[in-house]
């Protein structure tokens, strides 16, 4: 059946609870074992290793569910940007292998920890960091892989420091402070997504990034690379791995690496493959930032999965060698993911197929070592590969587990590790037939030689511990329930192995639905014959190669030698980086701390005479009070003098003041009785005033009608008189006519002769001494003022009135 057939797509989403459930039950568990583990000890191994198959199964019945699409369930309100769990295929095949991984080491470990002194506090802090893997690959959001991630590391302290020694306090305390350093720059990553996208949501973000530069991105990137790849142990980050795993029982050993580095792993995976780069095949100009990173990224992988296995070459503890060993299959993670990013738009599904295909494979090898290694322990009572030998005779069960998968991690073809490691090769090939270059090609052959030093050095591990000369070492008896899950973890080993078709189609490439892949590659990896002359011959050069290695090595002893103290990355840049560090700080302190000395004294002594001058001030104003006070008090004598004679002096006006207050009452009473006298009088006064208005009324009505009467008989004598002077005029006119006739007659008389001077004058005195004769034509009605007559008689009446009421005015 086709995977599209089997599962749903990324665009249905289911809600459920199951997801939450599966991530608080362990924890539930853990805090329950707690209370538990005080009071029965004996059984709380038994009631781990129940709470860890219960999980399993839990994580199991998120199959169902994917089937028909994602699985998610919000907390909206939880710290302002909300807390969401979301399932894909990818999350859970993550989620599976960490459960198997801890399920199968929780039964082992019931038994197992008796030998060391059975620590109670194992237990629950076990389930507590299974709960918090869980909750880093099943969330949807940066914030939530944050909380979980930082949770791991704070629970996962407590395992690392299982036996209490020195050596376990001084490795558990590097590994809280890398724990949180990482964390710290995660978060710094996390806030700068944040800043440039406005989400924290694990989607395809590279658009919304399109406008940040590359190297904000290359810091961005940065930031969650060193945050991860602390924890997945990514070179030259993975130093404290070595001394947790050299100082830790197997138990822990073997989930720190089986499943706890995944989270790491799972991280850069999404971070590279899915937020920082496009949502569509479309926008290919937003591929350079992730094809560039990828480049870094493969060659990063390359060198961790190198430097990983020389570094395990020349271990003589089995724990270091198999934490070395973890280191170099990282790499061949990180060179995956590199690849895979690398091929973005062409054949990135080989390079994420054979990553996640890894992880898995990792998980099921690593695991069966470390618990291979607790066994040898727990029988032999050492881990010194020098203090071993022969135990394939002493046990063989033991032996044929190891050879399994020591060539399951060698890559032999039939086993899991065949699979993974033949993808991951394909990529790098597909990448040099797509890009060319030397580098390329470089990459291919360094690969080569690291999966043949890997096959190196577990032969070494053989060859010290299984056989040889036989240990002096008493050995004891192991309980089967340690074998038990070398049998499941065998198992898978073969299927995967065997039938990679399932895996890899139904599980692997299914899971890409959630990215942004070429479609021709994934049907390129599903067709993919891994059986073919290529693959195989391929794993039989790594074979010839590791075996050309190890031959020389051997004969030359070079095995029994131990690396120098300086000769690691520790002791090379970390050591060396912290010195300069600390230098810088302690010089800077130095020169601070002068700069300060100075500063003080010099204000010190400014202050000082300041408060000389303060303490001079004061004097003086003491003194100023003193005197000023003794004035006051003087000042204060004579005003409570003073208070006194004004006191007696109210008392002696008091008493003046309420006579005059009952006089005033009582001219008050009189005034108000006057008052009430002459208001009655008043209003009288006023009835007789309103009477005389009224009569006055009356009698300005009457004269106005008398006026009017008046004005009417004036009116027609005035007209009378008009008519009066019309005839007058005529017959005027008609005399000054014939006058003006008779004087013309007078005129038509000789003129006198000239008389004498004397006689003129005379004529002359006699007319100005005559008064002038009258002319009717001069006289008109001018001459008669009408409006003073009309004046006079109205004057006239007014006095008439006053005259006629002056006696009932005086009356009054």
């Amino acid at each position: 059946m086709a995977a599209s057939e089997l599962w749903g797509e990324a665009t249905n989403i289911v809600l459920s609870w199951r997801p939450v459930a599966v991530v608080l039950f362990p924890m539930t568990a853990a805090l329950v074992l707690a209370v538990l583990g005080v009071k029965k000890k004996r059984h709380i191994g038994f009631w781990a290793a129940v709470a860890g198959c219960i999980t399993f199964l839990l994580v199991l019945s998120l199959l169902p569910l994917l089937r028909e699409g994602v699985v998610e369930h919000r907390f909206a309100d939880m710290m302002g940007l909300g807390l969401m769990f979301r399932v894909d295929l990818l999350g859970f095949i993550f989620a599976f292998l960490m459960s198997l991984a801890w399920m199968l080491v929780l039964v082992y470990a019931s038994h197992y920890l008796q030998v060391e002194g059975f620590p109670v506090f194992y237990f629950p802090f076990a389930l507590l960091t299974l709960g918090s893997c869980l909750g880093v690959v099943l969330t949807g959001d940066l914030v939530s892989l944050f909380l979980f991630f930082e949770l791991m590391t704070f629970s996962s302290f407590v395992l690392v420091i299982t036996r209490r020694d020195r050596p376990a306090m001084a490795a558990g305390k590097l590994y809280l402070y890398m724990g949180v350093a990482g964390g710290l720059i995660l978060l710094f990553g996390i806030f700068a997504i944040f800043n440039a996208a406005g989400t924290v949501e694990i989607a395809p973000l590279m658009q919304e990034l399109a406008g940040v530069e590359k190297t904000g991105l290359g810091i961005v990137f940065g930031c969650f690379f060193i945050g991860f790849g602390i924890k997945a142990g990514v070179v030259p980050l993975h130093f404290w791995m070595p001394k947790a795993y050299g100082a830790g029982p197997a138990v822990v050993n073997a989930l720190s690496s089986g499943a706890m580095i995944k989270a790491g792993v799972y991280g850069i995976l999404r971070v590279l493959l899915l937020i920082l780069t496009p949502a569509s095949l479309e926008w290919s100009e937003l591929y350079s930032f992730a094809l560039s990173s990828g480049y870094w990224v493969m060659w990063i992988g390359l060198l961790t999965m190198v430097a990983g296995a020389l570094l395990a070459l020349f271990q003589g503890h089995i724990m270091r060698l198999l934490a070395f060993s973890s280191i170099s299959q990282v790499g061949y993670m990180i060179t995956g993911l590199g690849a895979a990013a690398y091929l973005l738009g062409a054949e990135e599904a080989m390079g994420y197929s054979g990553a996640v295909l890894h992880a898995f494979n990792h998980t099921l090898y690593k695991t069966a070592f470390f618990l291979i290694a607790g066994i040898i322990f727990y029988r032999a009572g050492t881990l010194e590969l020098g203090k071993l030998g022969g135990l394939a005779k002493k046990m063989p069960l033991l032996t044929a587990f190891f050879v399994l998968a020591a060539l399951g991690i060698a890559g032999v073809p039939g086993l899991n590790g065949y699979i993974s490691k033949t993808l991951v090769h394909d990529a790098l090939l597909e990448a040099y037939k797509l890009y060319g270059g030397w580098d390329i090609y470089l990459a291919e052959k360094i690969f080569v030689a690291g999966s043949a030093l890997t096959l190196c050095y577990y032969l070494k591990f053989f060859q010290k511990a299984f056989l040889g000369e036989e240990t002096r070492a008493r050995i004891r008896s192991a309980p089967w329930l340690l074998y038990a899950p070398l049998f499941v973890l065998g198992l898978f080993m073969l299927v995967v192995g065997l039938q990679p078709g399932f895996f890899v189609e139904d599980f692997v490439l299914a899971s890409t639905y959630a990215f942004t892949f070429e479609p021709y590659g994934i049907e390129h990896v599903a067709r993919l014959d891994f059986f073919s002359y290529q693959p195989l011959a391929a794993a039989l050069t790594v074979i010839i190669t590791a075996v050309a290695i190890y031959v020389p090595l051997y004969r030359w002893k070079l095995f029994d030698r131990e690396l120098p103290a300086w000769f690691s990355v520790e002791s090379m840049l970390m050591l060396p980086a912290a010195r300069l560090f600390y230098q810088i700080l302690c010089r800077m302190g130095v020169t601070l701390d002068h700069s300060v000395n100075r500063l003080y004294f010099g204000v010190g002594g400014k202050f000082l005479k300041f408060c000389r001058y303060v303490g001079s001030f004061d004097s003086n104003l003491d003194s100023f009070f003193e005197q000023s006070s003794r004035k006051v008090y003087r000042l204060m004598e004579r005003s409570r003098e003073l208070d006194d004679a004004l006191n007696e002096a109210y008392e002696k006006t008091g008493s003046t003041a309420r006579d005059f207050a009952d006089r005033s009452s009582r001219l008050d009473g009189a005034l108000n009785r006057a008052y009430e006298s002459t208001g009655r009088a008043a209003r009288g006064l006023a009835d007789r005033t309103a009477h005389f208005d009224k009569a006055l009324d009356k009698t300005y009505a009457a004269t106005g009608r008398a006026a009017r009467n008046l004005a009417e008989k004036t009116t027609r004598f005035d007209r009378a008189l008009d008519k009066t002077y019309e005839s007058s005029s005529k017959t005027a006119q008609k005399l000054a006519g014939k006058t003006l006739r008779l004087e013309r007659v007078e005129v038509k008389e000789p003129a006198p002769t000239a008389a004498p001077d004397g006689r003129e004058k005379a004529e002359a005195g006699d007319r100005k001494g005559r008064r002038p004769a009258f002319n009717p034509l001069e006289w008109n009605i001018k001459n008669i003022n009408f409006d003073q007559l009309l004046m006079v008689l109205m004057l006239g009446i007014v006095i008439f009135i006053l005259f006629y009421y002056g006696r009932a005015l005086v009356d009054l």
